[in-house]
């Protein structure tokens, strides 16, 4: 009897010690795993509309992004943006304010608390769900809310969803190795065919 109350309140300590972790100190966990440099399969739902596959890098300031038909390559100061339906390349700098994963994921998981109030809004022993409200409204966003999990010494992002005053965006994520993976950077030379835009 004694030894089934040690394991329950053993089991209780676990619960309450994960969902008595602010959201700041899961944001810094988080950040602390990834490192500077990791790689997700993504599937992106916008709405009710069925998901589409993908993937990105971040490799410290650099990134790509492939999503259906398009492409995404930056060095961390310019971004091309490619439709491979259309043949067509979108060339700009990088909106280094963004936060948002597809925009600029290199701050996909950066949630600096002067920009963001969050708060532990679901958990149990090894998952939890924050809620990120920014405190200014010129970002664009009424909400993120970020599920992760512990697996080990490490905490891993699940799904990331974004409301856009109503409007909403739903991106599952599954992390993969990146020790023998190069970042795909950009070689202008692969896409001769098509047309660019440019806005720098």
């Amino acid at each position: 009897m004694r030894k089934s109350f040690m394991l329950l309140a053993m089991a209780l300590c676990v619960a309450f010690g994960a969902s008595a972790q602010s959201g700041e100190v899961w944001l810094e966990r988080l950040n602390s795993s990834l490192g500077e440099r990791y790689a997700m399969n993504i599937a992106v739902a916008m709405g009710s509309e069925a998901p589409i596959s993908g993937f990105f890098m971040v490799d410290g300031d650099g990134y790509y992004i492939t999503l259906g038909m398009m492409e995404v390559y930056s060095d961390g100061k310019l971004r091309y943006e490619v439709n491979n339906e259309r043949k067509e390349v979108v060339e700009d700098r990088v909106n280094l304010e963004a936060c948002d994963l597809l925009t600029n994921p290199t701050r996909a998981f950066s949630f600096v608390p002067n920009e963001f109030h969050s708060e532990v809004v679901a958990s149990t022993a090894e998952r939890v769900v924050v809620k990120l409200t920014p405190k200014s409204e010129a970002m664009g966003i009424s909400s993120i809310t970020l599920t992760l999990e512990e697996r080990g010494s490490k905490v891993v992002p699940t799904t990331i969803a974004y409301d856009y005053d109503g409007d909403e965006v739903t991106i599952v994520l599954t992390a993969v190795d990146v020790a023998n993976t190069k970042l795909r950077k950009w070689d202008k030379s692969a896409y001769r065919a098509y047309d660019i835009v440019s806005f720098l």
